[in-house]
């Protein structure tokens, strides 16, 4: 049998990250700006999101930029190890 990866578009991708957010349409819409239609065709794979408008969806829902991208995880999105600050255990 040959095992295909499924992978997720673009579109399915912005679908996602809008529903794990809790963000609607109408949200998404109001917060870019931009009409009801055109989120619709973004998360319908009619149209693809200019890059300004697809780091706004990457800001509104919390999601990576180069996921909703690319479909790539950052490999470490806090940054460099060594760098994290320090906690207190006082």
């Amino acid at each position: 049998m040959n095992a295909e990866r499924f992978e997720f578009d673009q579109a399915d991708r912005i679908r996602r990250a809008m529903r794990v957010a809790g963000v609607g349409v109408t949200d998404l819409a109001d917060a870019l700006q931009v009409n009801r239609n055109t989120v619709g065709n973004w998360i319908n794979g009619h149209n693809a999101p200019r890059r300004r408008d697809l780091m706004a969806i990457a800001m509104r829902t919390g999601f990576p930029l180069s996921w909703l991208e690319t479909g790539e995880t950052p490999g470490n999105p806090v940054g460099p190890a060594g760098i994290e600050p320090t906690t207190s255990t006082v």
